[in-house]
């Protein structure tokens, strides 16, 4: 690995005299760590703007498959792209995917509880007081808002989330 990582700088400084720092090299972007006087690799913005973007397609609303197929299917994407990043920083970038990911969740559960009959009463299950569980069930179809929403964050909260 080593070896491999010598290379790409190598390579990099011989294509970009003024900056490794605006060198782009198989997916990577590069920063200077002051701290340890080296130049390390990152995930470029682009690149995770791309599986932002497949995540977005694979949790789309219309889309109306089980969310527990959703998940596979996600799951496979995000492995993948890990995988390939991993020699990289990818703990903040990770962390942003991460929270992308459990918001379309949310969307999607919501979305397959179709009336603010079962929204309610699927919300009184998930321990959210019955006055809070009927305002948010009834307040219309804002998916993307609603999934934002405190209650349904207590609901659906990241615990559950993980164990599903």
């Amino acid at each position: 690995m080593f070896w491999r990582m010598l290379f790409m700088y190598f390579f990099i400084i011989k294509k970009y005299n003024d900056s490794t720092t605006k060198a782009k090299y198989l997916g990577f972007a590069f920063y200077y760590q002051f701290q340890e006087k080296k130049y390390r690799m990152k995930v470029p913005k682009k690149s995770l703007d791309k599986v932002k973007k497949k995540v977005r397609k694979l949790t789309s609303r219309k889309w109306s498959v089980s969310n527990s197929y959703k998940a596979k299917k996600i799951a496979e994407v995000v492995r993948g792209w890990i995988n390939y990043f991993k020699i990289g920083s990818i703990l903040t970038v990770s962390r942003k995917l991460d929270t992308v990911i459990r918001y379309r969740f949310r969307m999607c559960i919501w979305k397959h509880w179709k009336t603010p009959q079962n929204r309610a009463k699927n919300l009184m299950k998930l321990d959210v007081p019955r006055w809070a569980a009927f305002k948010i069930a009834y307040c219309g179809d804002k998916y993307a808002r609603l999934a934002h929403n405190g209650w349904v964050h207590k609901a659906i909260s990241t615990k559950r989330l993980t164990s599903f």
